[in-house]
């Protein structure tokens, strides 16, 4: 480029000087063509600028013309016709805008580089049949998400004062000190990092920050108040909710179940139990075959009053299992071809007051009614808003990241 440059300079100072000397008039309509030097028209011309020739063509039709008619100047290296290049590869997108929310264009690269590394690995994982659904959902999900803060965001700015936005900017500075700060100092490093711990740039982080604030400062304070949970409200959803706050008792029992062809190891644990012994310690010394990935333990819900309760599909462990209270354990019995006993671990309730689940219940609704209530404001935004169809811009988004990150094997988008 700087060699080119450096040619048409020369040439343009060429045809200045040649073009203002007094002695170019006298060029006669000869119909003839010679080489002539810039010297003849000019002294003391340097050689890194002048031209190596000038060709002097006569006029035609026996008029006279001026200098720069009469004069062609061709300095440096014949130049290249750009159309006789060829082409030597296929054409690559480099960028492509998709559309506009509210005026903010929206471009292809920009959207789709924090997605770029999950698409493509997806794209080698998931068969074509899902990878397409998947991608459409989550560009679908982004392109939802940039629409909805851009436009919490602009309603948010608009309602500051000046002195707000003044507050705001100083703010956003910070916040971007702040990141390069945590960094050593230094910004390269602390964009590398949110690229690999948050999966977005700097200016995303600070437009992030920017948008929490804005709207924690202005719509979210305005739908907040908004919304209103009684006490009754929060009585109500107790009782409609009665079983997650008081869920059925669980009893948790132990079996110790012995082959009768053992009797070694029948002796072991009757003996044991009889000397005192604790009933875990003899379990895990046992040659108990009932359970042991979990060492013989089984856990109920039940229902209704433990002495009907139903636990086993054995009738004859559910009699066993009816008679007995926490911690304690029974005496030998015959179950098949085995014998066996049983100890009722513990029976566990997790029941929760109302007293106690107020404040849980009242965050719940609380977060419920303002989902709603955001909601309906966001629909009010958008009917008032300007910006392309989420469909379409999902659409063409999805052919640009396919062509780019699909899987070959699987069949992209060519």
């Amino acid at each position: 480029m700087s060699r080119a440059l450096a040619s048409v300079g020369a040439a343009v100072l060429a045809v200045t000087v040649l073009s203002s000397c007094r002695s170019a008039h006298e060029f006669a309509p000869s119909r003839e063509v010679r080489f002539v030097e810039v010297a003849e028209f000019s002294r003391n011309v340097p050689d890194d600028v002048a031209p190596s020739a000038a060709v002097a063509v006569d006029s035609r039709g026996g008029q006279e013309r001026s200098a720069s008619e009469m004069v062609t100047v061709r300095a440096g290296p014949p130049q290249i016709e750009l159309g006789s290049a060829q082409a030597i590869e296929s054409a690559v997108l480099v960028e492509a805008k998709v559309g506009d929310v509210n005026g903010k264009p929206i471009y292809a690269n920009e959207f789709l580089e924090p997605m770029a590394a999950r698409l493509a690995a997806e794209a080698e994982r998931r068969p074509r049949g899902q990878w397409v659904p998947w991608a459409m959902t989550e560009i679908e999900r982004r392109l939802q998400d940039i629409v909805t803060d851009e436009l919490l965001r602009a309603e948010a700015l608009a309602r500051l004062t000046p002195e707000q936005k003044q507050g705001l900017r100083y703010f956003l500075a910070n916040a971007r000190a702040d990141l390069a700060s945590g960094a050593a100092g230094s910004r390269s490093l602390a964009q590398k990092r949110l690229a690999e711990e948050q999966g977005m740039t700097e200016d995303e982080f600070i437009r992030s920050r920017e948008q929490e604030t804005l709207i924690r400062a202005t719509i979210m304070r305005e739908i907040n108040n908004r919304v209103n949970v009684s006490w009754r409200d929060i009585e109500q959803r107790y009782q409609r909710d009665r079983k997650t706050f008081n869920p059925p008792p669980t009893a948790v029992f132990r079996l110790i179940r012995v082959p009768n062809s053992s009797a070694e190891g029948v002796a072991f644990v009757r003996d044991s139990l009889a000397r005192g012994e604790s009933f875990d310690v003899v379990a895990d010394a046992s040659e108990s075959n009932y359970k042991p990935e979990t060492g013989g333990i089984d856990r109920f819900e039940f229902e209704g009053e433990f002495a009907d309760a139903a636990f086993f599909g054995s009738d004859v462990l559910n009699s066993v299992a009816r008679t007995l209270s926490p911690g304690s354990h029974s005496d030998a019995f015959e179950l098949g071809s085995s014998t066996a006993w049983l100890k009722l671990v513990e029976i566990t309730t997790q029941s929760i007051s109302l007293y106690d689940a107020q404040l849980v219940i009242q965050q719940q609704l609380f977060t419920e009614r303002r989902s709603r209530e955001l909601e309906r404001f966001l629909s009010r935004l958008q009917q008032r808003a300007s910006f392309t169809s989420l469909t379409d811009m999902r659409d063409q988004l999805f052919i640009i990241a396919d062509r780019r990150y699909g899987s070959p094997s699987a069949g992209r988008t060519p």
